[in-house]
């Protein structure tokens, strides 16, 4: 399972109220990302803002593919 592929693909929205399609999010960047003071979380081609839906979206995919992940090792 390509987890960057799922989680790009997971955040091309912010979910049934955004109708935006906005496929670039830092959690999907493959360089180097970081988490301001003011909870700005970003890359260098992109940022989003503290209690973005798109970061907790993407952050709670992530874990439940983890959680999958781990579940099959059991």
């Amino acid at each position: 399972m390509n987890l960057q592929a799922t989680l790009s693909t997971s955040s091309a929205t912010a979910g049934p109220e955004m109708s935006r399609v906005d496929p670039h999010h830092p959690i999907t960047c493959a360089g180097e990302l970081r988490l301001e003071p003011d909870g700005i979380f970003a890359c260098d081609h992109s940022s989003a803002p503290s209690g973005d839906l798109r970061t907790q979206f993407c952050i709670n995919h992530s874990l439940a593919l983890l959680l999958i992940e781990l579940a099959q090792t059991l």
